[in-house]
């Protein structure tokens, strides 16, 4: 009689399930969080939220002769005031019936499907916050430079970054002015993303798409589209358009953050502490608050190669201070002596001192999920007009990003991006 093979007793072997589940796509949430923790909140109505500033100094100094001299007139401080109203972003999320039923259990499942999606879309809700963030006011998350197909090669910076996969976006010409997703009638979502080459493709590429068309968030209609006012709307040296509400042209110094341009070289000490100072220079040294350098792993990388490019360390022998020498593998890194706060997310040719003391929300409604009388939850129709198997529910959140000092940041704008980038 023939022996037994394995093939005979597979119906009798238990199959060994790994409970654990490593995330394989990034979701940073940097600038969201140090903003959350360190800026103010401030609970508004739909009503402009006031941010008065004192802007411009008053009185009129001089020699005096009192002995019967004319003293001349005086003058006053100049008083101004910003104006923010928060704005509504949503995260739909959607599941069958038979997810749930299928991973309800321990003896089902390593977790439950269900439960865990809260957990994961509450995530994945800030990250796709955090990528608005880096834009400067209008949504765009990125610029075509060239298109192969249903692929889109990104310019950097961003380059791809500001985009993830499954994701709605739509299409917009290089003024703001045509939505041309709203003009084809067709819906386009991001069917894989590429941050090392810059690509993204998606499943539907909108009639009359071109190179330098710009790639912007879903929700988004009309001309000039208005969205979280954070780093390149704050962090300008521009002296037109407005600022919340604020004409610069009326306050083209006062309105300005300090900057220095790269200009396409390579990341040095020279024209970081060039900015820092810039910010001493702009608002008097002893004005000066706790700055972050906040920057991308790019330019990161580009300090920590300052670092290290030493030729000879000469160090005392044993018992003295041979251990003093810091190449920047230990403690907190710093770009002279401000902390460095680093994003996936950041502009990869940008430095960006921020002082957060002077960053602020304007919150109607934080981060929760989309309530009607108590319900939370939705059944999702089915075409014959009965229930689906399915339902749907929905994160919301109402805010808007405000910083009422911008002279108490700078930044450093056009540098290099490091080789292999």
């Amino acid at each position: 009689m023939a022996q037994m093979q394995n093939a005979q007793t597979v119906a009798l072997q238990l199959e060994k399930v790994r409970d654990k589940l490593p995330l394989l796509y990034e979701r940073d949430d940097i600038l969201l969080t140090m903003i959350q923790q360190r800026g103010d909140a401030e609970r508004v109505s739909s009503r402009n939220m006031r941010l008065p500033l004192q802007i411009r100094p008053g009185g009129k100094p001089g020699l005096a002769n009192l002995d019967g001299g004319d003293l001349g007139r005086g003058s006053g401080t100049t008083y101004d005031v910003a104006q923010v109203t928060p704005i509504f972003f949503r995260h739909a999320v959607e599941i069958s019936k038979l997810v749930e039923y299928a991973s309800n259990s321990p003896e089902k499942a390593i977790e439950n499907a269900a439960k865990r999606e809260v957990k994961n879309n509450m995530q994945q809700f800030r990250a796709f916050l955090d990528k608005v963030m880096q834009t400067n006011g209008n949504g765009v998350l990125g610029t075509i430079a060239s298109i192969s197909g249903s692929t889109f090669t990104m310019a950097k910076p961003p380059g791809s970054v500001l985009v993830y996969y499954n994701q709605t976006i739509q299409v917009y010409d290089p003024t703001l002015t045509t939505n041309r997703n709203v003009a084809a009638g067709v819906t386009t979502s991001v069917t894989a993303v590429d941050p090392f080459a810059g690509t993204i493709t998606v499943d539907n590429v909108p009639s009359g798409t071109s190179a330098n068309d710009v790639i912007v968030h879903d929700g988004l209609t009309g001309a000039q589209p208005v969205s979280l006012f954070v780093i390149l709307y704050h962090q300008t040296n521009a002296t037109t358009g407005t600022w919340l509400n604020l004409n610069r042209a009326t306050y083209p110094v006062e309105l300005a953050t300090p900057r220095v341009a790269g200009n396409n070289s390579a990341l040095t000490p020279g024209v970081v502490r060039l900015a820092i100072n810039k910010v001493r220079k702009a608002l008097g040294t002893s004005q000066v608050g706790k700055l972050i350098a906040y920057t991308s792993l790019e330019q990161e990388h580009a300090w920590e190669q300052l670092g290290v490019t030493i030729s000879q360390i000469i160090k005392e022998g044993a018992g003295g201070r041979a251990s003093d020498v810091d190449l920047l593998f230990t403690g907190e890194k710093t770009m002279a002596g401000v902390p460095i706060k680093s994003s996936i997310n950041a502009n990869s040719t940008r430095v960006d001192f921020l002082d957060l003391s002077h960053w602020g929300r304007a919150v109607m409604q934080d981060i929760d999920f989309y309530d009607v009388g108590g319900q939370t939850v939705f059944p999702i129709y089915g075409t014959s007009g009965g229930l689906a198997a399915a339902y749907i529910f929905y994160f919301v959140t109402g805010l808007q990003v405000w910083n009422e000092s911008p002279r108490s940041g700078a930044f450093i704008d056009t540098l290099a991006i490091p080789s292999g980038y």
